[in-house]
């Protein structure tokens, strides 16, 4: 029963990837009526976001084992554990970083400005910025997902998951091993479906692209360390409950997913707010409140994905971005 169980987990984790694409789907507010707050969807988004990061929290791929005698996680000297692509794969992202970067400063400066033409200057400074981004693949080549909604895994994981799949169903009598592999041919028609509907995403959004061309490149261990407490891991490892290899690798492309919407999700919101100011009559008040928050929001989540990258790789992406420009 706890072999199924684990294959049933592997379907619990892509209903949860549905989950976001279904919040991420919800409209806001027009910005007009700003001052109608959607609490509802708010609440909805942040209880999601809650339960994947407390979740990802516990779990770092690394090429590391974890062991019961270790007192703190050790990782890779290398990339400080952390999973990896080939450093072209972050340039789109990295041109959106400067770019968001750039934003943020004009924010700031927003923020400590009390004058309202003054504030005016900065907004329309900003809008020119938002309505202008940056053309973020210059050269590097997505590739298509997927050519049909029915199409089954392709993808890395997709091998990773098919091992475990096997694996699981060592030890099962004749007809566990049928529902386990109805199971299994049920998550990856989803895992399909899931795949052509975000291929679609990515050929109306740039931005979303450069994310995603940066995951869909990543290269993970087939070990990982436990970062979850030493008495919990203790408890894991006695009660045979550690996640398997795939658990933890979906659990880190589930997080950077999230930073990715939450990104997407408030940038979209901020280039509506300063829109809706810099339209506003001479005599009526300008309020900026809303406009800084929401470029925070989209900074804090554009490098809370960047965390995710090793350090170094990000600091010769955009040491290489900045001479190409500078060409």
């Amino acid at each position: 029963m706890r072999n199924i169980a684990a294959v049933l987990s592997l379907a619990t984790l892509l209903l949860l990837q549905t989950v976001l694409l279904v919040v991420e789907s919800l409209t806001v507010l027009p910005a007009a009526n700003r001052g109608q707050k959607c609490t509802l969807f708010s609440n909805r988004r942040a209880f999601i976001a809650n339960t994947l990061l407390t979740t990802a929290a516990l779990l770092q791929p690394t090429p590391t084992f974890a062991a019961e005698e270790e007192d703190e996680p050790t990782t890779n000297t290398g990339r400080n554990g952390k999973p990896f692509a080939p450093l072209d794969a972050l340039f789109p992202a990295t041109r959106l970083k400067l770019w968001v970067g750039e934003v943020y400063m004009l924010s700031k400066d927003l923020s400590n400005q009390n004058d309202r033409q003054q504030q005016i200057i900065i907004l329309q400074q900003m809008n020119n910025q938002l309505s202008n981004p940056p053309k973020l693949f210059q050269g590097e080549t997505m590739t298509k997902r997927t050519n049909t909604p029915t199409a089954q895994l392709t993808t890395s994981i997709s091998s990773a998951n098919k091992d475990q799949y096997q694996m699981n169903r060592n030890g099962l009598n004749m007809g566990d091993k049928v529902i386990a592999m109805w199971n299994q041919a049920d998550v990856e028609r989803q895992w399909g479906m899931l795949q052509y509907a975000e291929s679609k995403r990515e050929e109306g959004n740039e931005m979303r692209a450069a994310f995603n061309f940066y995951a869909r490149q990543l290269s993970f261990a087939d070990e990982y360390v436990l970062t979850a407490p030493k008495d919990k891991r203790k408890e894991m490892i006695r009660n045979d409950a550690l996640p398997s290899i795939t658990a933890v690798i979906a659990s880190d492309l589930d997080r950077r997913d999230l930073y990715r919407n939450q990104f997407l999700t408030a940038i979209d919101d901020a280039v509506a707010e300063v829109a809706y100011q810099v339209r506003l009559k001479p005599e009526e008040e300008v309020d900026v409140t809303d406009v800084v928050s929401l470029v925070n929001e989209a900074h804090e989540a554009c490098e809370n994905w960047f965390l995710l990258i090793p350090s170094q790789d990000v600091e010769e992406a955009v040491a290489a971005i900045m001479l190409k420009d500078a060409k």
